[in-house]
């Protein structure tokens, strides 16, 4: 099974990659974990990463996709949930021709919806603890204690990009990159959109409605 998750930045994409790999013991590839580890390996293209980072420069796509790449050889046989990845149309063909050399393909492409303004509410309510990473939202995902991390009991921050001007700039980025996977993955017959209006539990029983029908699909075809 390969799933992808995207949607645009606050609505919930991490939160709900997250337990639907724990759930369906899928491995997770989160581009920023995938990017992170490298770097931290210091290998060839870890150092590469980096170097574009520093400058504020986004990975080129030729760069992600070889780690993808390397990814999907080592996890040819395991089920996979794409979290944050494709983020544009090249990425997303260049994906489909690297698994169909494995004669595998995308099984489900999740696409997680909200309106703009709940978005931009939400992330202005988005707090993060600088420690160990662990992002909450005050609205839908708060922490047991006001203002520190359930984790370590960190102070917890608003990133420097939560801001009203760079976030609309951010969700106009994914508007004109991102959501022409739509139609992309319409074509494919593989597209659920998710309503990610509600609780962290509510929206994971939309998706995992989806999965389960598919799971079920797949075992009466066989």
């Amino acid at each position: 099974m390969r799933i992808i998750l995207f949607g645009p930045p606050g609505v919930g994409k991490g939160t709900q990659a997250q337990a639907l790999a724990e759930k369906f013991n899928l491995v997770r590839l989160s581009t920023g974990d995938l990017l992170r580890e490298e770097i931290s390996l210091s290998s060839p293209i870890g150092r590469k990463v980096e170097q574009f980072l520093r400058k504020g420069h986004l990975v080129p796509d030729d760069i992600m996709l070889e780690i993808i790449d390397n990814i999907l050889i080592e996890n040819k046989d395991r089920d996979l949930l794409f979290d944050g990845f494709p983020r544009n149309l090249n990425q997303a063909h260049s994906l489909e021709r690297s698994l169909a050399q494995m004669e595998q393909g995308i099984s489900i492409a999740f696409e997680m919806h909200l309106e703009e303004d709940e978005l931009v509410k939400r992330l202005m309510n988005r707090r993060y603890c600088p420690r160990c990473e662990r992002i909450y939202n005050l609205i839908t995902n708060p922490p047991k204690k006001d203002g520190v991390c359930d984790d370590d009991g960190v102070k917890l921050v608003t990133r420097e990009d939560d801001t009203a001007e760079v976030i609309k700039k951010r969700l106009k980025i994914y508007e004109d990159e991102t959501r022409p996977l739509v139609n992309y993955y319409k074509l494919l017959n593989v597209y659920k959109q998710i309503d990610a209006r509600g609780n962290q539990d509510e929206v994971l029983n939309r998706i995992t409605e989806i999965v389960n029908a598919y799971l079920n699909s797949k075992c009466t075809s066989n």
